[in-house]
């Protein structure tokens, strides 16, 4: 029998804004090189203690930064409105790093902006495969990345002058994401009920 519900398909009330957040020196992505938001880089090399050598640097070279450096980088679908609205951040599952997976979330996070979500889609290619292989490990970097943003979000929402000043639902956060994205999502949400990372306690 047909449901009696509304089309999840069908737009909401809301005009949307988006704008890019990011580190600024993503030279493969010239969306975060000048970024409405600078974001600071986080260090992921604990987590690569094993990957050196020519594989490491031949990234480094592709992608201008090491596992050192991460950005934080992301594409946010905003709806206008004072708020605070409900945040979803997706992020993309694993392919060829040398196009960008994230872009292909934008028709989702407008419909969700649509619909009175502060919706982001996660950059995460530069740990996607390519240049012969995938780095070593970073499923548990998809996901501790996503609390890394997650981070800036609440300073954002306590930082007056910021464009996401109150405008966040700290109560309702979803984590969302295809493929190796979405267990870079269940990932992020068992790492965030510890105090260590279960594979390396110094991290």
């Amino acid at each position: 029998a047909a449901l009696a519900l509304q089309n999840p398909a069908q737009r909401g009330p809301y005009t949307v804004q988006n704008l890019f957040y990011g580190s600024g020196d993503s030279f493969r992505r010239p969306e975060f090189a000048h970024p409405a938001l600078l974001t600071p880089t986080v260090n992921a090399q604990p987590f690569f203690k094993d990957f050196d050598g020519w594989k490491a640097a031949l990234r480094k070279r592709y992608w201008g930064f090491g596992m050192d450096k991460l950005p934080l980088n992301a594409t946010v679908f905003c709806p206008r409105g004072p708020g605070p609205f409900p945040l979803v951040l997706i992020v993309h599952g694993n392919h060829d790093m040398s196009v960008p997976s994230d872009k292909g979330y934008a028709y989702l996070c407008d419909l969700l902006a649509s619909r009175g979500f502060i919706a982001v889609s996660v950059d995460e290619n530069f740990l996607n495969s390519g240049l012969f292989h995938d780095p070593p490990k970073q499923q548990s970097v998809r996901g501790w990345l996503l609390l890394e943003h997650l981070r800036l979000w609440h300073q954002w929402n306590q930082q007056p002058g910021n464009p996401f000043y109150r405008k966040v639902d700290l109560t309702k956060i979803a984590l969302a994401g295809h493929s190796r994205g979405g267990e870079a999502a269940a990932t992020a949400a068992l790492f965030n009920t510890l105090a260590y990372d279960p594979d390396d306690a110094n991290i």
